[in-house]
C-alpha cells in the first residue's frame, strides 16, 4: 500500500508514539531514520510521559520514562461485590473482552481477580488520565495475531442503521398523511420527524458510550488495509490510538464523511499483538469459477477488432491461461494482471496499438444522477399537480425524490463486471487527479489501488457520504 508523503509522516509519528514510547525505561530514537523532525520526536516523547536525557551516540535522541512527573493515569479504588458479579456475568462465554475501569467502576486488581476466576488473563493494557482499558483473553486459545472477536448482539453500526430505516419509514408515512389530509398542520410533522431521525443517531452513540460492553471499540480493526473509525463514544483519541496500535493500525488522517465530520482513517502497517507463534496466513488468492459452455465464444466476440480489452476472470468464467490463449489467437497479449481475493483482472492489448486514452469518464453519472433525478421528480410532480389541480400530488411526487436517488447512482452495476472494470481503468485518464464514487463500479479497494498504480496514480483521500457511498481521490505521481 502506497501513501502520500503527508500520510506517511502521520503513520510514522503514530508508530513512534505507540510502538516505541511504550513504557520502556530508556528509548533511543534517530530522527533521520524515522524521517521526522526532532521537535516532533520530542513532542511524541512528552505525550507518552518521557523526558529527554543526554544521548550516548551522535544522531540520536535519548529519553527516559518518568511517569511520576506527569498527571497520573486513571485508576480507582476497589469496587463493590455487585460490580464484580456484573463483570463476571459479562465475561461469561467471551473469549476476548475489553474492560474499562471507569465504566465497570472497578480497580485493576478487581478486574484481574474476576478475570482469573473466569479463566481469563490480562494480556494488554492502555491508559491515560481519563480511563484505563484492560484486554482480557481466555487462557488456552490458539497462537494467533490479535483480532477483534465476534460478539453477541447487534453492533453499533447495525443499531444506527435500524434506527435510520425506522426514521425514514416514519417520515414517509408522515409525508403520505400530510399529502392526504386537507389540513396543513401535518406538514409540521416532517421537520420534526427529520430532526428526531438525526438526533436518534447521536443518542444511540451516547448510550453506547456509557455501556459496559464495548464491542465497537475494536470491531473496525478486522485486518483490512484501511479502516474508517468514527470518534469513539466517551473515549479519548489517545486511548483509541493505543488500541489501534495493538492491532497494527496507525492514524493516517481525517476521513471526511460530512461537513463537520471528525472520522479517522487508519492504515494497517505492522502485524498486531502476537500470541505465541501464529502460523502465517496464506495470501488471499482468487479461485476461478468453473468454466461454462459458450464463454469461449463470448470472449472471441469481444476480442474481435479490439486493440484493448479488460477481462474479469470472475465474469469470464474461464481460466487465465485459457483467456490468454484465446486472446493470442486474436493478436492480443496480456499487458497487465491484477488480483486479490475477490477477482483476477487481465488487461489484453495488441502490441502494435498505442494505449487507449479515454476523455469521458463513466463516473460522471455519479455526479449527474442526483441532480437529474431531483429535476425530473420536481418537474414531473409540478406538471402533474398543475394538470390535476391537486397540490397533494406534488407533495407525494417530491417526497419520492430522495428515496429514488440511491438506486439511480448504482445504475453502472447492472453492466457486466468486465465492462465495469474497463470503465474503472478509464477513470485514470492522465489528469493530475481523479475523483469518483468507488461503489459505482463494485470493485474491491485493493483492485482499485492496483489499477491506479498501474496508471501512475496514488491514493489521495476519501470521503464518505450517506447516499452515494465512498468518494475517493487518486493523485497522479510526478
Amino acid at each position: 500500500m502506497t501513501l502520500p508523503a503527508d500520510q506517511i509522516w502521520r503513520v510514522r509519528l503514530g508508530e513512534l508514539r505507540f510502538r516505541v514510547f511504550s513504557g520502556a525505561p530508556v528509548v533511543d530514537v534517530a530522527p533521520a531514520r524515522w524521517g521526522l523532525d526532532p521537535v516532533a520526536v520530542r513532542q511524541a516523547a512528552m505525550s507518552r510521559r518521557y523526558r529527554e536525557i543526554p544521548p550516548d551516540q551522535p544522531g540520536f535522541l535519548r529519553f527516559e520514562f518518568v511517569p511520576g512527573l506527569f498527571p497520573r493515569h486513571f485508576d480507582r479504588g476497589p469496587g463493590t461485590d455487585a460490580d464484580r458479579r456484573r463483570l463476571a456475568g459479562l465475561l461469561g462465554g467471551q473469549e476476548q473482552f475489553w474492560a474499562s475501569l471507569r465504566r465497570l467502576r472497578l480497580s485493576r486488581a478487581d478486574v484481574g481477580a474476576v478475570a482469573a476466576a473466569a479463566g481469563m488473563s490480562v494480556v494488554a493494557e492502555v491508559a491515560d488520565p481519563t480511563d484505563r482499558l484492560l484486554l482480557l483473553r481466555r487462557d488456552g486459545l490458539p497462537d494467533e495475531e490479535l483480532r477483534p472477536r465476534t460478539h453477541q448482539g447487534l453492533s453499533l453500526g447495525a443499531v444506527q442503521g435500524i434506527v435510520a430505516v425506522v426514521s425514514v419509514v416514519g417520515i414517509g408515512v408522515g409525508t403520505w398523511f400530510a399529502a392526504s389530509s386537507a389540513q396543513k398542520w401535518p406538514l409540521l410533522l416532517l421537520p420534526v420527524g427529520l430532526a428526531a431521525a438525526v438526533g436518534a443517531q447521536f443518542l444511540v452513540r451516547a448510550i453506547a458510550g456509557r455501556s459496559r460492553r464495548m464491542p465497537w471499540l475494536d470491531e473496525s480493526f478486522d485486518g483490512g488495509s484501511q479502516v474508517v473509525v468514527a470518534p469513539p463514544p466517551s473515549l479519548s483519541a489517545d486511548l483509541h490510538g493505543e488500541v489501534a496500535a495493538l492491532y497494527g493500525y496507525f492514524f493516517v488522517g481525517p476521513y471526511h464523511s460530512g461537513r463537520n465530520s471528525s472520522n479517522m482513517l487508519f492504515a494497517k502497517c505492522r502485524p498486531g499483538l502476537l500470541f505465541g507463534n501464529p502460523a502465517p496466513l496464506p495470501p488471499p488468492v482468487f479461485t476461478p469459477p468453473a468454466e461454462e459452455p459458450g464463454r469461449e465464444q463470448w470472449l472471441r466476440n469481444h476480442l474481435d477488432g479490439r486493440d484493448e480489452l479488460w477481462v474479469s476472470v470472475r465474469h469470464a468464467k474461464l481460466s487465465p491461461p485459457r483467456i490468454i490463449e484465446i486472446a493470442g489467437g486474436e493478436g492480443l497479449v496480456p499487458a497487465a494482471e491484477f488480483a486479490d481475493a475477490t477477482d483476477r483482472v487481465l488487461l489484453l492489448r495488441r502490441p502494435s496499438a498505442p494505449p487507449v486514452r479515454r476523455r469521458f469518464r463513466m463516473s460522471f453519472a455519479g455526479f449527474l444522477a442526483p441532480a437529474t433525478w431531483v429535476v425530473l421528480c420536481f418537474g414531473g410532480s409540478a406538471l402533474t399537480s398543475a394538470l390535476t389541480d391537486d397540490p397533494r400530488i406534488f407533495a407525494i411526487g417530491f417526497g419520492l425524490t430522495v428515496p429514488g436517488v440511491p438506486p439511480l447512482l448504482w445504475v453502472l452495476r447492472v453492466f457486466p463486471r468486465s465492462t465495469r472494470v474497463g470503465w474503472l481503468a478509464g477513470e485514470f485518464n492522465g489528469g493530475n487527479s481523479v475523483t469518483f464514487f468507488s461503489g459505482q463500479f463494485d470493485v474491491s479497494p485493493e483492485l482499485i489501488g492496483q489499477i491506479a498504480h498501474f496508471h501512475g496514480y496514488f491514493f489521495g483521500s476519501q470521503t464518505r457520504t450517506n447516499a452515494q457511498g465512498t468518494l475517493v481521490t487518486y493523485v497522479r505521481g510526478r
